[in-house]
């Protein structure tokens, strides 16, 4: 073997060592994390990191359709890729350049029947519910896959697109927070506003609260006032509506992970443990090859 070529493989083996130990020891910490993570409800999530589940749906008033194939979704990613070609003769290479991508940054909402989360997909690892690739010749697809374009290659561009339905079940990791709707009055405020309103109307002002008829409000009658408008008040509030709670799940702080997926708890896990085996597999090979690679250039 020729001294370039021993070092091109040990760098590359190398590379492959390092790269299926880390893969294989994430994917197993994923699987991990979603098994010992139970999974919370909406209505009684604890504030911090949780595991929801529930069915994505739109926020109201909003869409958000995939860019490629206009399918109505929640959450979507896309990538365009240009066929290019390096090299002449036997070394001629053919390869694919990205020249357009995209993910979805759109806020949806989760619902699990006791309460419903927006969810802020910003930074998050996505399982998507479908993946589709097609090809075409333009850049940017003149229609959806599979009306008329090759599924098998042989054209200049190649787009793929990841798409999570709406009302599709979805399994969720992340920071969970609640905060209050705003806009609660200030009692003082609401108090000195009430009393500024009766002193508009002098003549019911004095005949509701001039107790001795000398045609005015002493100190002792306009405490009276202020204590009627406070009972007032009080009535007022009992009779708003609740204030409404809004629940929003987003990326944590810190390297912890912000996971959406379209599959079933146990789907889920299963899906990164196989990962994790098959980069495994892929780290003993390297390791395997990498060695006999060392032998037979030291030995």
């Amino acid at each position: 073997m020729a001294e370039s070529d021993f070092w091109f493989w040990l760098l590359t083996l190398g590379v492959a060592v390092v790269a299926g130990g880390a893969a294989a020891l994430r994917w197993l910490k994923i699987a991990r994390l979603i098994e010992d993570t139970p999974t919370s409800r909406i209505r009684s999530a604890a504030q911090g990191y949780v595991e929801l589940a529930g069915n994505g749906l739109p926020l109201p008033g909003t869409k958000n359709p995939a860019p490629l194939t206009q399918r109505p979704c929640i959450w979507w990613s896309y990538r365009i890729s240009k066929r290019t070609e390096h090299g002449a003769g036997k070394s001629r290479r053919k390869s694919w350049q990205t020249i357009a991508s995209g993910t979805s940054s759109v806020a949806f909402m989760l619902d699990d029947g006791t309460g419903q989360c927006i969810v802020q997909p910003e930074g998050a690892e996505v399982v998507p519910t479908e993946s589709t690739t097609w090809y075409g010749d333009t850049p940017w697809p003149a229609s959806g896959p599979g009306k008329g374009l090759s599924l098998t290659g042989g054209r200049g561009f190649r787009y793929v697109e990841e798409r999570i339905y709406e009302h599709e079940r979805l399994v969720a990791l992340g920071d969970f927070r609640s905060t209050a709707s705003s806009g609660e009055p200030d009692p003082q405020v609401e108090l000195v506003q009430v009393l500024a309103q009766w002193k508009q109307d002098q003549p019911a002002l004095l005949q509701r609260f001039d107790q001795d008829g000398d045609g005015r409000i002493d100190p002792v009658e306009w405490e009276a006032a202020r204590q009627e408008a406070r009972r007032t008040l009080t009535q007022r509030r009992a009779e708003r509506p609740p204030r409404q709670n809004y629940h929003v799940l987003c990326l944590p702080d810190g390297d912890r992970l912000f996971l959406l997926a379209a599959l079933p708890p146990g789907d889920l896990t299963r899906r990164y443990r196989r990962r994790a085996a098959f980069a495994f597999l892929g780290f003993v090979a390297a390791v395997y090859a990498l060695g006999w690679l060392l032998q037979s250039g030291f030995g």
